[in-house]
């Protein structure tokens, strides 16, 4: 049988009014609530929306006020619990936020009813996050259990480490979501990473970025733009090119990918062989740091390990 789902993937505008702070960050939410409520009238059953969608446009003269909020407990964890509930939606909102006395670049994911089921801590942090804004980088790729099947988020610059995507698909996750305000390198680029996480781990991926007004210029450099719901083959299934706004796409999440030849004598199912044809035994080199950083230590640490032990 079928087991379909209604994915929203909602891209707030880039353009922000002018105004106070609190302004500012009322409006963003407001925006918010109203890009998910197009997407309940679309039926979705999950709405992602873009990373940090809550602090576009914040003077960052008053970060440590001003972006960071309380998990749980701050207006944006608040305001996004009750319009889960409200609406009856599953819904992923990223935030900067104050955890457990830490700064996290956090995806919180809330139930239908409005249940606070957890976060996504970022792994891989930018320089500027973890230098500037003391970020402190997460250390573990949680899987989400909802009431469609699992999902699993990665945020931004982890879209350059694929060993992220894949430990989340091994824990079972279906749809990996991508709240991004990523540039990249560029629109070729961007494309080629993002559908290969999609084919590579037989994965739905869906990135969530800011997105223009309809009159707005784009050139080169801008972030990308394209909040979009990808397939496990690599096809855009809904796109919002490099506006704003809500896109809804059916998916099936039982639905097969039947291939021929592709590993396998005759027809057979894609996830399957490759599942069933992986060799994990050889890939223990991946848990080293690798050549190009110290000989493979960390940064942080090469310093304190005695010469010797790096042969």
């Amino acid at each position: 049988m079928p087991r379909t789902v209604r994915v929203a993937v909602c891209s707030t505008p880039i353009r922000v009014p002018d105004g106070s702070d609190a302004e500012i960050h009322a409006h963003n939410l407001d925006i918010a609530e109203d890009l998910i409520v197009r997407a309940k009238e679309q039926q979705a059953d999950i709405a992602c929306l873009p990373e940090v969608f809550n602090v576009k446009g914040i003077s960052r003269a008053g970060m440590a006020q001003n972006w960071f909020e309380d998990v749980p407990g701050g207006p944006t964890f608040t305001r996004m619990s009750h319009v889960a509930q409200r609406y009856g939606i599953n819904v992923v909102a990223p935030i900067l936020a104050i955890e457990e006395g830490e700064r996290r670049n956090l995806a919180m994911v809330f139930d239908r009813t409005g249940r606070y089921l957890g976060g996504y801590q970022k792994v891989h942090l930018t320089e500027v996050e973890s230098d500037e804004w003391g970020i402190v980088a997460g250390r573990d790729w949680p899987v989400f259990d909802l009431d469609f099947g699992k999902i699993g988020i990665t945020i931004c610059y982890d879209v350059n480490f694929p060993e992220g995507f894949r430990v989340l698909a091994l824990q079972g996750a279906e749809i990996i979501f991508h709240p991004t305000v990523y540039s990249m390198y560029g629109e070729v680029g961007w494309e080629a990473v993002i559908m290969s996480r999609a084919i590579d781990n037989c994965v739905y991926v869906c990135p969530v970025n800011n997105g223009i007004d309809g009159d707005a210029p784009w050139m080169p450099g801008m972030c990308l733009n394209r909040s979009s719901v990808i397939g496990p083959d690599g096809i855009f299934l809904a796109d919002l090119g490099r506006y704003w706004g809500t896109a809804v796409a059916e998916i099936d999440l039982d639905r097969p990918r039947i291939v021929r030849s592709m590993g396998a004598s005759g027809e057979a199912n894609f996830r399957e062989k490759m599942w069933e044809h992986r060799r994990p035994e050889t890939y223990r080199k991946l848990t080293e740091y690798g050549y190009w950083v110290e000989n493979g230590y960390p940064r942080e640490t090469a310093a304190e390990i005695p010469i010797m032990d790096k042969e």
